[in-house]
């Protein structure tokens, strides 16, 4: 990645709408490189708040603003100068977030999977039958973690898709670390459960 998608400074003036950093950009399409400098820094801290706020991994959050950057850089000449800036840069942190999302939804399919004897497989293929049949593979996970019991819910998305740490879970939860525990275990054997029944004829 080129210095120019790394923004060290924290903070600049940030007008509320962001029509500042609209114009940045505008500006940066013309080929003004102090502009598009000037417009990354600005959005840094901005793009980190949205991933901390979906993904709630502090590990990912850097991660996750250098990708969504990296977006930006790839597609900055869709911004239609003139236009709310901050709208079309959220839609593009959001997705990424939910990418991300996905990732870790993924994640403990197979650790289900693993844990048990459901048969969860994941294709390298990208047909669209692939795209379809992982996105129903995806819907029934999150409906599955839906329908847990209230904790069992609570620590399962906190442990496995925010990914927290025990600690900051159970400040999260106000549980005990062995009650997160206790509540995760048994949130994949109920994952297990529902997902097996969804697979039966």
């Amino acid at each position: 990645m080129s210095e120019t998608l790394m923004p060290t400074m924290e903070t600049v003036p940030d007008n509320e709408d962001g029509a500042q950093w609209g114009a940045w950009m505008t500006r940066a399409q013309q080929g003004d490189r102090e502009a598009y400098q000037a417009v990354l820094i600005a959005m840094t801290p901005y793009l980190r708040s949205i991933a901390r706020r979906l993904l709630g991994q502090d590990q990912d959050v850097e991660d996750v603003a250098q990708e969504i950057l990296i977006v930006v850089h790839d597609i900055r000449h869709t911004y239609e100068p003139g236009r709310p800036f901050k709208p079309w840069l959220s839609t593009i942190a959001t997705r990424r977030c939910i990418d991300q999302l996905r990732r870790r939804t993924r994640r403990l399919q197979h650790e289900i999977a693993e844990d048990g004897d459901l048969d969860v497989t994941s294709s390298t293929h990208d047909s669209p039958e692939d795209h379809v049949a992982r996105d129903q593979s995806d819907r029934e996970l999150r409906e599955a973690v839906d329908g847990l019991p209230g904790r069992q819910r609570e620590a399962i998305r906190l442990l496995r898709l925010q990914e927290l740490s025990l600690n900051e879970a159970a400040a999260r939860s106000e549980q005990s670390i062995g009650s997160l525990k206790v509540a995760c275990h048994r949130a994949i054997k109920g994952l297990q459960r529902a997902l097996a029944h969804k697979e039966s004829p």
